[in-house]
């Protein structure tokens, strides 16, 4: 089941995204930032949370700034052991409902060209997502910038 992220889903949300290993304390602190910023204030961004009894899995979409109907799905996680079982293609299935209500035209999502992210690429490209860039070292020394589009229109 998809839901709006409720307060009481950030602890799990929080756990899954540091267990997964992908992220540093500084990334760990921007997501629970940038979280603890959405609930008083959640027309500015979209949090969805997948739930089995418990939070699964997370999707976090924004408008991107200074464009027209172009928003970037920023974070698309799902607890480890538990891909492969339709939470992913489910949260995002409710990004792109939203964002066609809110007459979006175009969805963007950036991930590392690393082969730690192979198996991202290959979801977002089995989605429809075509890669439109990739930027050099963008990360860091030798984790290059992918960025895939879907047309929402």
């Amino acid at each position: 089941m998809i839901k709006e992220t409720v307060i009481q889903d950030q602890d799990k949300l929080l756990e899954i995204i540091k267990n997964s290993g992908q992220f540093d304390e500084d990334g760990l602190a921007y997501v629970e930032h940038t979280l603890e910023e959405h609930f008083p204030n959640p027309e500015n961004a979209l949090w969805y949370t997948a739930h089995d009894k418990t939070p699964v899995g997370v999707a976090y979409c924004t408008p991107e700034p200074m464009t027209s109907g172009t928003w970037n799905l920023l974070m698309l996680w799902v607890e480890q052991g538990l891909e492969g079982k339709g939470f992913g293609s489910s949260l995002v299935a409710k990004i792109e409902e939203e964002l066609k209500n809110k007459n979006a035209r175009l969805l963007i999502v950036e991930t590392s060209g690393l082969d730690d992210f192979a198996t991202a690429r290959s979801f977002y490209e089995k989605y429809g997502f075509k890669r439109e860039a990739h930027i050099k070292n963008f990360f860091d020394e030798g984790d290059d910038k992918l960025v895939y589009t879907k047309s929402l229109t």
